[in-house]
């Protein structure tokens, strides 16, 4: 993938390399069809990481969604339980201390979930900045290499014009 867009990149620089360029300006003119194809090219060649942000988000708060509504369904259910069984005291106690049970234990469940969540988003959303600051420091590179070339081809027609 990544010597894919090199290889657009490249292709890039030879489009504005054979561009006409407009004496006494230092600027070239080219098709903006061509960059327009060439630059949804390498769109196309974008890590699946970073068209996929969006819905690590909302899976992520799929999960925590999710995990609420069980948590929520566990407590319904330790409150039916207990409301069964206020007939008796001791029964009643038990249930109590049942209730309870399933309340921590769906509150950790949901804790423990949506910590998850955040976890692996985080982990996505690292990896898919880390891969946009390389791609970001490799297209600075071919500009600033663009650049370079330019300022040369520049000083060498001044030379050539004053000789």
């Amino acid at each position: 993938m990544d010597s894919d867009v090199l290889s657009l990149l490249d292709e890039l620089e030879e489009i504005i390399d054979r561009g006409v360029k407009i004496p006494l300006t230092g600027k070239v003119m080219v098709d903006d069809s061509v960059l327009f194809e060439l630059l949804d090219r390498i769109r196309s060649l974008m890590p699946e990481e970073i068209r996929n942000a969006k819905w690590v988000l909302n899976e992520r708060q799929r999960i925590i969604n999710e995990a609420q509504a069980e948590a929520q369904k566990l407590m319904d259910r330790g409150k039916s339980y207990m409301e069964k069984m206020a007939e008796d005291n001791e029964i009643v106690k038990q249930a109590q201390g049942y209730a309870e049970d399933v309340v921590h234990q769906a509150q950790t469940y949901a804790r423990e979930v949506k910590f998850g969540a955040v976890h692996y988003a985080d982990e996505l959303l690292e990896s898919v900045e880390t891969r946009i600051q390389e791609i970001t420091q490799a297209i600075r590179r071919n500009r600033e290499e663009l650049k370079l070339t330019s300022l040369q081809e520049k000083s060498g027609e001044i030379e050539d014009k004053s000789e």
